[in-house]
């Protein structure tokens, strides 16, 4: 098959995804394997050059955002088999990514994962553990380094101040200069 008609079948296949996932973006250029096993909230942003690569499902909740070049893996080779480095078998755990969880640039999760709401995962992080809800982990492997204020989180959910809605709806700040703070160490 020629590069033009991949081309087309896959321009056609994106718009076709996004029309059933209005509430989603899903930034270009991006691999997905298996997308059929990956279930999704509302209000998610998935940052360019993704790659998940789904033999198990992954769920994702609602408002979470992931930043550019994120891996999921949903799988690992066997390498205590019968041949060398590995065989022919696939070990699959699904990974679950709870509500409003943001997932900096650069980030690796394993398979068998699950991260809990609210939580922070710093740029570069490689998560091989589950991710309690609220907690700001980072590191390879990922760490707990602190947790978000909890009685701020919930007061913040239970208004509606999720950025992604917001952001859909057309109500957030788009002026460069008005969005950048600068902060002292």
């Amino acid at each position: 098959m020629s590069r033009l008609i991949k081309r087309i079948k896959a321009k056609i296949a994106y718009k076709r995804w996004c029309k059933h996932h209005p509430r989603v973006v899903l930034c270009r250029p991006y691999a997905i394997t298996h997308i059929e096993n990956l279930i999704l909230g509302e209000n998610i942003y998935i940052g360019p050059e993704s790659w998940f690569v789904l033999r198990g499902k992954c769920r994702i909740g609602n408002g979470t955002i992931f930043g550019p070049r994120c891996k999921i893996h949903t799988s690992n080779h066997h390498y205590e088999g019968e041949m060398l480095p590995y065989d022919h078998i696939y070990n699959v755990k699904d990974v679950t990514i709870g509500e409003n969880v943001w997932i900096g640039a650069d980030v690796s999760i394993m398979p068998g994962v699950t991260i809990g709401e609210g939580a922070v995962v710093a740029a570069c992080s490689c998560v091989t553990k589950d991710v309690p809800p609220l907690a700001v982990v980072g590191g390879n492997p990922a760490k707990v380094i602190k947790y978000r204020d909890e009685e701020k989180y919930y007061a913040l959910k239970k208004e509606g101040r999720i950025y992604m809605a917001a952001k859909l709806n057309g109500e957030t700040i788009t002026n460069e200069k008005e969005r950048c703070v600068h902060k002292e160490r």
